[in-house]
């Protein structure tokens, strides 16, 4: 695939997110194989130092951030160091590299938070506020107020101020609350500050609702990272074995780019959290949750279609039903058997149940070989002997040891039209759209082929005529609906 999952920027985005996610141990795996691929690649030496650092161990860290800025200097590095140095006490060199980063970006949030922080605790205290004042974000004013209380009774009332100005931004901000609330009681303003303490009690009850999503969102999100590996390395041992391997290989890597874009945005809303509403950050992580879900749901059914789609045939089975089917009148149905694989499939027999209800005969055949795409149909008459719900079941196997069944419950919908999953198996354009990332080249050349093969003019037959004009509508919609991403 130039191979993706062989890329050092596979397994450090891997990393990424993993590390995001809480799972900073294999973080560190993925960030190794990325290193043994691009050993000099400073960025991954950097984000191994920073998962050390989040599993508590920011002396290994320290290692890592000295090795990545002999090969370059850059500020992402720098900042880390920094804060693995705050976290062992060495605030002074910490705020040396605050400084450092924010000569080359004066206006870094975090470098300027931490810079104050590290100035604060080697007793700097009037030069932290100076710089924080300098900024009237919410992180800034929060910051400098906290700050400020932890100096003792002297700032208490203005840091109590400040606090209210974040909450004027920010009511259900919990810091916020709690710092009050701790600076009356430092005041023996007792009664005002359990005031504060019920309220805070509620909003955490709140806010575990939230929690509770995130921790979801992390769950499956990892997973669809694992999951997608499994599918990448399945679709390698497939490379070059089917006309469908291209195809796959496109959705596989578009794919990755939407695992990309939910972590990009949990990233954003992560940077946001302290400011954001506990109803706002709701509503923001239940659609993420929503999105990752319909990830997984997509490699899910992708690695289904890697493993029966490519280097094999794949025989399906679809029933036809054109018009209502009324009691005790005769009425016909079709029946396809299609090869829905890249392989020719051969040696195949098909068999339909005998049905009593719908005076069903039972149908057997034997078919020498279906190619790619091919497919051959049935016209079968029925006579239901009531209007009630009833089963036809298929069933087909070739060369002995690939067998399906297939039935269709009816009523589903009249007239009855192929159901979507049926219709992804006579159009590709169905498979399409798991996948927005597919070039418009592959989606014009697919849509031609299919237009010609299921074109009602290849037919004498005034019923398959009609069939195929429906199915040309599918395709063509399909079509339609695909150009306007493009």
């Amino acid at each position: 695939m130039s191979n993706l999952i062989e890329s050092s920027s596979y397994w450090n985005s891997k990393g990424i997110i993993l590390d995001r996610m809480g799972k900073h141990k294999d973080a560190i795996d993925c960030f190794e194989k990325a290193r043994s691929i691009s050993p000099d690649d400073f960025d991954v030496i950097t984000n191994i130092g920073i998962s050390f650092d989040k599993l508590g161990k920011p002396e290994e860290a320290l290692n890592f951030y000295d090795l990545a800025l002999k090969k370059q200097e850059d500020t992402k590095t720098l900042y880390n160091k920094g804060i693995s140095l705050s976290k062992i006490g060495k605030y002074s060199e910490a705020a040396n590299y605050f400084k450092k980063v924010l000569n080359e970006e004066k206006n870094n949030k975090n470098a300027i938070i931490n810079l104050a922080i590290a100035l604060q605790k080697i007793g700097k205290l009037d030069e932290a506020i100076s710089i924080l004042k300098e900024w009237g974000d919410f992180d800034f004013v929060y910051t400098r107020a906290q700050l400020m209380i932890e100096n003792g009774k002297k700032q208490i009332e203005d840091s109590i101020n400040l606090l209210q100005i974040c909450l004027n931004e920010n009511p259900e901000s919990i810091p916020s609350l709690e710092n009050i609330s701790y600076a009356l009681k430092m005041l023996d303003m007792e009664q005002q500050s359990l005031k504060y303490i019920e309220n805070i009690k509620l909003l955490y009850f709140e806010r575990k609702k939230v929690e509770d999503k995130i921790k979801s969102l992390k769950e499956v999100l990892s997973n669809c990272i694992f999951d997608y590996e499994k599918i990448g390395q399945n679709l390698l041992l497939k490379k070059d074995s089917g006309r469908n391997y291209n195809f796959y290989k496109d959705i596989f890597e578009g794919l990755f780019h939407d695992i990309l874009l939910i972590d990009e945005d949990y990233s954003s809303f992560l940077e946001n959290y302290g400011k954001r509403s506990i109803s706002s950050s709701n509503v923001f992580i239940k659609e993420l949750l929503i999105r990752a879900n319909s990830l997984a749901e997509s490699l899910d059914t992708l690695k289904i279609k890697v493993e029966e789609d490519i280097g094999r045939p794949s025989i399906r089975c679809i029933f036809y039903i054109l018009n209502s089917l009324e009691r005790k009148k005769n009425s016909e149905i079709n029946i396809y058997l299609i090869n829905n694989g890249d392989m020719e499939a051969r040696d195949i027999s098909f068999l339909v149940e005998k049905n009593r209800d719908l005076n069903l005969s039972k149908i057997e055949d034997t078919i020498p070989s279906l190619k790619p795409l091919e497919y051959k149909s049935y016209m079968v008459t029925i006579k239901p002997k009531s209007e009630d719900i009833f089963e036809i079941r298929a069933f087909c196997n070739y060369k002995g040891n690939e067998f399906y069944e297939t039935s269709v419950v009816y009523p589903l919908e009249i007239p009855y039209f192929p159901e979507e999953d049926s219709l992804s198996l006579i159009s590709y354009l169905k498979v399409l759209k798991l996948d927005m990332d597919t070039t418009a080249e592959e989606i014009k050349r697919r849509w031609k082929d299919l237009s010609k093969y299921y074109h009602p003019d290849t037919t004498q037959d005034e019923k398959e005529k009609i069939i195929k004009e429906s199915i040309l509508k599918e395709i063509n919609e399909a079509y339609e609906g695909l150009k306007n991403y493009y």
